[in-house]
């Protein structure tokens, strides 16, 4: 029996790889792969990659330092882990504001200066966007517990469930990823819940607000 299942299953992955390079030799003739997929994409946790002052904490300067390597090992594109403001809760995966570089990282102009070194070397730089949730320290999160408009409805508020005994609970029985803790945290100043799917520091934008919406394409285009 085992010989058996295991000559069908030989007989089964050959005519599936038979059959693959059939449709993908038929597509290579019509179908151009872009670059992200058939380029050498090098992931750059910033942090921890190359400290050019002796802080002890990499940035943008050690970055731009060690181009000509990338240059040397055929990379197509660095990614580089959040740079963006934050009070690093999550390092970095915390942004309290989009438009700023988080000065352990260093400036606005070192990023340039690294992007444009990148861009002479035929390099791309991807940029890891966090646009699930923002920090709790991000000026619209501030709005939006005070409920100054437009800013009231950016994240995701409920109000509690009484039970019997008068008590306040969460809206649902959501938990957090990072922990088995619930997904809702209560805010005394606003007297509701936020949704966090992660940290209790990282308030999840409401997405179904169309001014949201807006809000983070401005940062893709």
């Amino acid at each position: 029996m085992f010989k058996v299942t295991t000559v069908c299953m030989w007989l089964f992955a050959f005519n599936n790889l038979v059959s693959s390079e059939y449709i993908y030799e038929g597509l290579s003739n019509s179908y151009e792969l872009d670059w992200w997929q058939k380029e050498i994409i090098y992931q750059i946790y910033v942090r921890s990659f190359r400290d050019s002052n002796g802080d002890g904490i990499g940035d943008l300067n050690g970055i731009t330092e060690k181009v000509s390597y990338f240059k040397s090992i055929d990379v197509g594109a660095v990614w580089l882990s959040p740079i963006f403001l934050s009070p690093q809760n999550d390092f970095g995966y915390d942004i309290s504001d989009y438009k700023e570089i988080d000065p352990i990282y260093g400036t606005m102009e070192d990023f340039e200066r690294m992007r444009d070194e990148f861009h002479k070397h035929g390099i791309k730089v991807l940029l890891d966007f966090v646009p699930n949730h923002t920090s709790d320290e991000h000026e619209w999160f501030q709005k939006s517990i005070k409920k100054i408009e437009p800013f009231t409805d950016y994240y995701v508020w409920k109000d509690p469930i009484i039970d019997i005994h008068g008590n306040k609970t969460p809206p649902s029985n959501w938990l957090g990823v990072f922990n088995s803790g619930s997904a809702w945290e209560w805010n005394d100043e606003r007297q509701q819940y936020y949704l966090h799917q992660f940290q209790v520091k990282q308030p999840d934008l409401n997405y179904r607000n169309p001014s949201v919406r807006e809000e983070i394409k401005v940062f893709y285009s």
